[in-house]
């Protein structure tokens, strides 16, 4: 067994105490990528290998995709037997088509690692119409590990029976799960209504009352961060006196971080399946569990 990957790849082999191999991370003035597996001997067909990396700060969501399938299928087709860990999934916020002559993106990227991998792992999957992200492969065995235990392990220790709080409705998966986790009691989440031509959000609060408490706001990511922003502001107008906000996959897009800073929160966490400012959260332990637990070790 060997672990093809960067930073984020090597924290993994480290922890299952296997081979790493790193990869020569090219891109051609044009832009074009040409990663190299800096292989230093040729290993027998039928051998076993983890792919494993996170998207790097420098790089768009495009390149990270493209690198993470030209790796998987160099080694594919030099005969090994591959598990990939692709900890963002990118695209697998379209799982659905919402105007005629979009792309079902998440099933094309699906698609493309389906036939050159024989385990596909990420964390966190964005598939809210989807009960299983097991339903966009073929042949491919999936695992979606949860990457809201490593959001937990990095809030403080002083939050006295904290409000967690979606900010839409979409994420009262991860505002249950997080409540669940923590053995608090009371959880809930904004509903929200996007206009799909113009991206406009409108957030509703109900009747939340939230006076004079702690609230720990949690998604699965944070792009532009329009969600976010409406529901920290919601949740002052509902009488919150402190809050912090939790991601597992910090996109951060258009200045969102400093938008969300500017709002005087209490803290901002984000997990390592993408680099940022507040990548914190370490989702590789989590990882290494799954994996032992398929591999059988």
């Amino acid at each position: 067994m060997l672990l093809v990957g960067d930073a984020f790849g090597k924290k993994i082999a480290d922890l299952l105490g296997v081979k790493f191999v790193p990869f020569e991370d090219r891109k051609f003035t044009d832009g074009e990528l040409c990663p190299r597996i800096e292989f230093k001997e040729i290993s027998p067909p039928g051998s076993d290998a983890i792919l494993a990396i996170n998207k790097h700060s420098d790089e768009s969501i495009n390149d990270y995709t493209l690198k993470a399938y030209f790796l998987a299928r160099t080694l594919h087709n030099s005969k090994f037997r591959t598990i990939l860990v692709f900890p963002y999934f990118s695209y697998a916020r379209q799982d659905n088509v919402f105007r005629y002559g979009e792309p079902l993106s998440s099933n094309y990227v699906a698609q493309m690692f389906d036939p050159i991998v024989t385990n596909f792992v990420t964390v966190t999957a964005h598939l809210q119409r989807r009960t299983n992200i097991a339903t966009l492969f073929d042949h491919a065995k999936t695992h979606n590990v949860s990457g809201i235990p490593a959001l937990i392990r990095q809030l403080p220790s002083g939050l006295k029976d904290p409000y967690i709080l979606g900010p839409d409705t979409e994420s009262i998966h991860w505002a249950r799960e997080m409540a669940d986790l923590m053995g608090v009691r009371d959880y809930g989440a904004f509903t929200k209504k996007r206009d799909v031509n113009t991206g406009e959000i409108q957030v509703f609060t109900g009747d939340l009352d939230l006076k004079d408490r702690q609230v720990v706001v949690v998604d699965d990511m944070i792009s532009t961060g329009g969600t976010v922003l409406k529901s920290i502001k919601l949740a002052r107008e509902a009488g919150a006196r402190e809050i912090h906000v939790t991601t597992v996959h910090p996109i951060l897009a258009g200045g969102a971080l400093d938008k969300i800073k500017a709002q005087g929160v209490a803290g901002i966490i984000g997990s390592n399946t993408m680099e940022s400012p507040i990548s914190v959260a370490d989702v590789t332990p989590d990882i290494v569990e799954k994996l032992k637990e398929f591999m059988g070790g």
